[in-house]
């Protein structure tokens, strides 16, 4: 076999074992492909642990705790799917296909907003190692106000008190546990 070759296949060899892993762990969810409509906002970030620690470096300068949970992370994932009358029902279907694949897979639904004047739909979903750790966290909004999904996925070692820390170190309110998040149906 040529050096090419070899290089080759130990390179697809990693790259397959790196999915694996990641696919294998609780706390992860691949929340599939999203139809992007033309002229619509579409944004993906997938961090995992270097660029992470390279975050917590960041945020440790105004928020210690924060930068110490970012640390443990393995991976983050966010998606915002801009959507049109192309894309909306698609969109819609999908958010609600990933709600219905959480709760197959045992994840519990931490929080639900559904805010009816402005039709805003929220859902975060946690799997858990019973009570003393989080694996995962899951946050999925479809808000027609603003035409746009949103789907985030945490991965790594949480407490459970370490989620408003989280919430402000990624930026994400509805884990800040502030005025516009209720628990609830």
């Amino acid at each position: 076999m040529n050096r090419s070759l070899r290089f080759l296949t130990a390179v697809s060899a990693l790259a397959l074992a790196a999915l694996s892993a990641r696919a294998a762990d609780p706390g992860y969810l691949d929340p599939g492909a999203f139809k992007i409509a033309a002229g619509c906002e579409f944004v993906e970030v997938n961090l995992h642990m270097p660029m992470l620690k390279l975050a917590a470096l960041f945020v440790g300068h105004d928020d210690p705790e924060a930068a110490a949970l970012i640390r443990n992370l393995k991976h983050v994932r966010v998606n915002v799917i801009g959507y049109d009358e192309s894309n909306r029902t698609e969109t819609a279907d999908r958010v609600q296909a990933i709600r219905a694949e959480l709760a197959a897979q045992g994840w519990t639904q931490m929080v639900t907003v559904r805010q009816n004047c402005s039709a805003e739909d929220v859902a975060i979903y946690v799997k858990s190692r019973g009570e003393e750790a989080i694996d995962g966290i899951v946050v999925t909004v479809f808000d027609p106000a603003k035409h746009e999904a949103v789907f985030v996925n945490i991965v790594g070692n949480i407490k459970p008190e370490q989620l408003a820390s989280l919430g402000r170190g990624l930026r994400i309110d509805h884990l800040s546990f502030g005025a516009a998040t209720h628990k609830g149906a």
